[in-house]
């Protein structure tokens, strides 16, 4: 529920921090921190968690009173100060969140899901699930357990289809590098020679014309 305190936490060997942000509902595409959803990552603001000797990390992130709607959230886990758009050489983890709305509930059942991590090459490739529009990669989303379709295009490149399955709990990847679509290359120039009858045409022309000019002075 929105207002809860969720402890996010990992392992990071080597690393001495991690750099925490936030995509979702009515945010900065490239993130913003956990703590203050106006704090853009692509203005160099980040939420940070230190790592510890043993290489664990953990940052508690209280939801309350920060202005976040309801939604799936995709936290990043970073090892370098990098907003989303730049994160090709950094090492990082997804972590989809879905936040609820608070009130009273007489019943529920919680829904079984699990994750879906989406990371292509080339960055940017627009990701649909199921028929329906679900952002563009690296993608990190929460699904209900089940069979769904994945389709991923970018201009330029073939696309590309598969089915997974989402397990309760887990989190299942998908990493493919897509295929440039070739320019066919252009069809050389070709000079055609004269023919020899075209050559023989000429010359007659020519003879005839000084046959002419010499009658003309005599």
């Amino acid at each position: 529920m929105i207002g809860e305190t969720i402890t996010l936490a990992g392992s990071a060997p080597g690393a001495t921090t991690i750099y925490l942000y936030m995509t979702g509902p009515n945010l900065d595409s490239a993130g913003v921190t956990l703590h203050n959803p106006s704090l853009r990552a692509a203005d160099g603001q980040f939420t940070t968690a230190k790592v510890s000797s043993s290489g664990r990390w953990e940052y508690k992130w209280n939801t309350a009173g920060i202005g976040l709607d309801a939604g799936t959230y995709t936290i990043y886990a970073v090892d370098r100060a990098v907003d989303r758009r730049n994160l090709r050489d950094a090492s990082y983890k997804i972590i989809p969140v879905t936040l609820r709305a608070g009130g009273i509930t007489a019943f529920f059942v919680e829904e079984k899901r699990g994750s879906l991590q989406v990371t292509v090459e080339p960055y940017g490739a627009r990701v649909e699930i199921d028929g329906e529009y679900a952002g563009e990669t690296p993608l990190g989303i929460s699904l209900p357990v089940g069979g769904h379709a994945v389709d991923i295009s970018h201009e330029g490149y073939y696309p590309f289809g598969m089915n997974v399955v989402i397990y309760d709990g887990d989190t299942t990847s998908i990493e493919r590098t897509l295929r440039p679509i070739e320019t066919p290359a252009p069809l050389p120039t070709e000079t055609i020679p004269p023919t020899p009858e075209a050559s023989g045409w000429v010359a007659a022309l020519l003879g005839a014309a000084l046959c002419i000019g010499y009658r003309k002075r005599h």
